[in-house]
């Protein structure tokens, strides 16, 4: 059966892309910080195996640079023998990649000149998320400066006089895994706006940055609850979901969500281009009003900020009267109290699908339903995305599987892939298969008639 897919078509991953050179900069060292009061080894070690999961990054030559529980000094032995791991199998002319215990699963990702591991009890996509880990500390770096440190300073060069600082990012980062299922996906997730008031928006700031024309402006993107309500770019250029995904992290540091206040700062976005930076102009500007919502406009040039600045005031005065009124009161309804996909709008029989995380494989965007009985509190959800992720793992690994129905005493699971999306849903335990495609083909024409609410179906270019 023919299905129209929810989410749009046009791509976030465009090949096209022309050649950019993007500035390098010098980051200032600081001394390594001594935590002021000190853990015994067994105490860390426990504590790190309470852990869902555990990651690790390290010198290819063993030394410590980050784990997310902290006290690396205390773990070098850990460290170690990580490096052990994947430099000795290095010499038979091989790769280590993966160690399975009963209850643990580990993942080792090497990329010159780094290792990174990650030690879980979740077994899904643990690749992908070490993809992530490393393109993060590259945001700060940039790939090459990554790469020139340990050959002007030595092999035991300590990385996190670098790093200090940006260490609240990397773990920030990791602990999306647990609750951001589109940086898990390489996907983004769209705050659900009136499309009116999403064209209105990105009409605004196309406008503005185009009426501007400084030249090496390259994107304008607007952020709220790590999702985007708005993203315009110049001319054909496009930005990767996980660059994107590198943004909204960084735009997340409690210490920028400052009224009034603006922030210019260096960021490396390694799809686009890992060897340099682009200079990103950072600022909340109803952050006074309770609208937790942040503009960011980002440049390959270093001297752009007051440009930008101005471009920013366009954006807010760019219309007075009645229009502007209108569109804020809808944007900052929006932005306090977001309207996720109500799982009862699809209709008759919607009381048996407790959940869904829908995604578009071509505008890498992704919808997950809003909260509902019997799934309420963390764990509840929790839970059931462990058992979605379990399922899509093994669908993931066996290439010939499309849909797989699976019905236990907790839930039944669909999960449904295709060439254009893949949906995971969450059921009651006593439906049936055929009932619950009646309810998937429901929902996706739901998804389809309200796309431009839950999706950018258009990038406007400037």
């Amino acid at each position: 059966m023919e299905i129209e897919a929810p989410g749009g078509s046009e791509s976030f991953t465009e090949d096209d892309i022309q050649n950019l050179s993007l500035q390098q900069i010098d980051l200032p060292e600081q001394d390594a910080e001594t935590a002021s009061i000190m853990e015994s080894d067994e105490t860390v070690l426990d504590r790190l195996a309470c852990l869902p999961y555990q990651a690790f990054v390290l010198s290819e030559y063993g030394r410590p640079i980050f784990v997310n529980s902290g006290n690396e000094e205390q773990l070098c032995s850990l460290f170690a023998v990580i490096g052990i791991f994947v430099s000795r199998v290095k010499l038979w002319g091989d790769e280590l990649m993966t160690i399975t215990s009963k209850d643990r699963q580990i993942q080792f990702l090497h990329r010159t000149p780094l290792i990174l591991c990650i030690v879980s009890k979740y077994g899904e996509k643990l690749d992908e998320q070490l993809e992530v880990l490393f393109e993060q500390i590259v945001s700060t770096l940039s790939r090459a400066q990554l790469e020139s440190v340990y050959r002007k300073k030595g092999d035991n060069y300590d990385l996190r006089r670098l790093l200090r600082g940006t260490d609240r990012l990397i773990e920030s980062s990791v602990s999306s895994w647990r609750g951001t299922l589109s940086s898990i996906h390489s996907a983004i997730s769209v705050l659900p706006m009136n499309p009116g008031d999403r064209e209105f928006l990105s009409a605004t700031m196309s406008g503005c940055l185009g009426a501007a024309k400084l030249d090496g402006a390259l994107f304008g993107v607007m952020v709220a609850h790590r999702q985007i309500a708005s993203y315009v770019r110049f001319k054909n250029y496009v930005m990767h979901p996980r660059d994107m995904n590198i943004v909204i992290n960084l735009v997340s540091d409690k210490s920028l969500q400052v009224a009034e206040a603006q922030t210019w700062t260096p960021i490396c976005l390694p799809h686009f281009n890992d060897t340099g930076f682009f200079y990103a102009y950072i600022a909340y500007p109803w952050e006074a009003k309770g609208i937790p919502a942040c503009l960011v406009l980002l440049s390959v040039k270093r001297d752009h900020f007051d440009g930008l600045n101005e471009v920013k005031k366009r954006i807010l005065f760019k219309k007075i009267g009645s229009e502007r009124e209108i569109f804020f009161g809808n944007f900052s309804t929006a932005v306090v109290k977001p309207n996720l996909f109500a799982i009862s709008q699809i209709g008759s029989n919607s009381e048996s699908l407790w959940s869904f995380v829908y995604r578009n494989h071509l505008s890498k965007q992704v919808c997950i339903s809003a909260s509902k009985i019997p799934l309420i509190s963390r764990e509840e959800r929790w839970d059931s995305r462990s058992d979605l992720r379990k399922a899509d793992a093994l669908v993931s690994k066996e290439g010939h599987l499309r849909t797989l129905f699976v019905r236990n005493t907790k839930n039944s699971l669909l999960i449904w892939v295709t060439d254009k999306f893949s949906l995971q849903c969450v059921f009651g335990p006593f439906v049936s298969a055929i009932v619950a495609f009646t309810v998937v083909d429901k929902l996706l024409k739901s998804l389809k008639s309200h796309e431009q609410r839950y999706f950018i179906i258009h990038t406007p270019s400037f």
